[in-house]
């Protein structure tokens, strides 16, 4: 078990009364922990649970890889071929690629960057004495080729630019980087490029599931400045008090330029019972249908239909309704 609570750049900040994941899992599991930083075969096997931290030590300014060495690949898929139920703990600044060994092991909990006290949050999400709650705010691919700064560098280039010794070395090579994919960014390029990641944006598991139910609109026809309201319910359908974040999507049916498949247009986080429900309502104004005009360098909606879809993740919308906006 490894650990890092913090990265480099602006996120390096070592703070005080730090708690290790060592320390925090020690704290919660006692005596039914065991730690080994290069456990045997017999360990791993006879463990009814295992626990495999990795992570990378990020900062801004730096160029990174997708991919995560070889050997930490190998050391993950080593451990889950000895036991069933690993799980990976990933301590990292963003996206990494775990298609090699995602479906090998029983789990994975993204922490991040826990800080000075994460970790304790982080052993009681393990535990079951707090119900994880956490969606994700990036998509994390399969592969690196998906993504739409796949192409970035320079064809045959493997050059990765990290340090500051000395901070921006004129000897390194200057490339021009062409942004592409114009307003498909984030889950918008998956989404509109119909490209099935790893994990969506907006994903995000619980120990409790729920459901979506009676999406209503106030109207099925605004004009001008007029708002829509959306209402719908959510009901913890499970066995154990949870949180959902029901997400809005707006969908413009038909543009007269490139617009994403949707748009995340509004959230809500919703703590319930097992067993509650509760009304959700979120409004939306002619602003949220909107595009930026680059001919009359202002915002626009044109008439013409739209749909609201609301789900749990961008690639898992449970609900969908249409209607009608006239600019005039």
């Amino acid at each position: 078990m490894e650990t890092l609570a913090r990265g480099l750049g602006s996120a390096e900040v070592d703070g005080y009364n730090i708690v290790t994941m060592l320390d925090a899992f020690k704290n919660e599991f006692g005596n039914n922990l065991i730690y080994s930083k290069n456990p045997t075969k017999e360990e791993l096997s006879k463990a009814d649970v295992v626990l495999v931290s990795i992570g990378t030590l990020d900062s801004e300014s730096w160029d990174k890889p997708f991919a995560l060495p070889k050997a930490t690949n190998d050391k993950i898929l080593n451990i889950a071929a000895q036991n069933k139920n690993t799980v990976v703990i990933v301590n990292a600044g963003g996206g990494l690629e775990m298609t090699p060994w995602n479906d090998k092991v029983a789990g994975v909990i993204y922490s991040w960057y826990v800080g000075q006290n994460g970790n304790t949050a982080l052993a009681e999400i393990v535990s079951g004495k707090t119900n994880p709650s956490g969606k994700l705010p990036i998509t994390i691919e399969k592969k690196f080729s998906d993504s739409p700064g796949a192409n970035y560098l320079p064809k045959g280039s493997k050059i990765l630019y990290t340090g500051w010794n000395p901070d921006m070395d004129m000897k390194y090579p200057i490339f021009d980087v062409n942004y592409k994919e114009g307003v498909l960014v984030g889950y918008r390029w998956y989404d509109t490029k119909k490209i099935k990641p790893l994990y969506a944006f907006g994903h995000g598991l619980s120990y409790t599931t729920f459901s979506f139910s009676d999406l209503k609109l106030s109207s099925k026809k605004i004009k001008g400045n007029q708002n829509i309201t959306v209402t719908f319910t959510v009901t913890n359908s499970g066995n154990v008090d949870g949180a959902e974040v029901a997400q809005l999507y707006v969908q413009d049916v038909e543009a007269s330029v490139i617009r994403p498949l949707k748009e995340l247009k509004g959230f809500k986080k919703v703590f319930l019972k097992k067993g509650e429900s509760v009304q959700v309502e979120m409004e939306l104004t002619p602003q949220d249908l909107s595009f930026y005009d680059v001919n009359t360098k202002s915002w626009k909606a044109e008439s013409g239909q739209f749909n609201i879809l609301v789900g749990d993740a961008s690639n898992n919308i449970l609900l969908k309704e249409g209607f009608m906006y006239a600019e005039k």
